[in-house]
């Protein structure tokens, strides 16, 4: 009996949200990724209790779920993964070398994304929002890297589910 777990970051892969609002199919690899940092976790949900004198126990009670994120980092820190991921603007300059320059304001960032474990399984996400964080590590034993969290959204498009996760035959 073959194993049912799933294990492990094969590729981490993100690009434009489809024009209909589903899951876009231009995606490429941003990489490679930090060893244990790929994790796609749920919040816990909350619940909000609306209470009357007349009992000692809710009157109503609404649970609204938590959000889910994935949380990752990746070694990629060339000026164009950059801009995919913190905004701003790629450059090459008169001596030839690659240039980031940040933005002036924090852009918002929306991709689809998918992640692809080694066992050959697929998460997908249609929309997300890309929030990137720069660790750019002086230390003799850390590499510069960028700390992303993925905010899962609604799609836009109708009959999509937020999370497709496909695990082969």
């Amino acid at each position: 009996m073959a194993a049912k777990a799933e294990i492990g970051l094969k590729q981490f892969l993100m690009g434009d949200i489809a024009g209909d609002g589903g899951m876009g199919t231009s995606l490429t690899e941003l990489g490679p990724t930090v060893t244990d940092t790929a994790i796609l976790s749920d919040e816990a949900p909350t619940t909000t209790d609306f209470n009357v004198e007349e009992y000692d126990y809710p009157f109503y009670s609404e649970i609204t779920p938590g959000k889910s994120t994935v949380a990752l980092s990746v070694y990629d820190v060339e000026p164009a993964s950059l801009v995919r991921v913190l905004g701003g603007t790629a450059s090459i300059d008169a001596s030839g070398n690659n240039v980031w320059e940040a933005p002036r304001t924090a852009p918002i960032i929306e991709q689809s994304v998918r992640l692809i474990t080694k066992k050959g399984g697929t998460v997908d996400i249609p929309h997300a929002r890309i929030s990137a964080i720069k660790q750019f590590n002086f230390r003799k034993t850390a590499l510069f890297q960028v700390e992303l969290t993925i905010t899962i959204l609604l799609p836009d498009k109708d009959g999509v589910a937020p999370i497709k996760y496909t695990k082969p035959a």
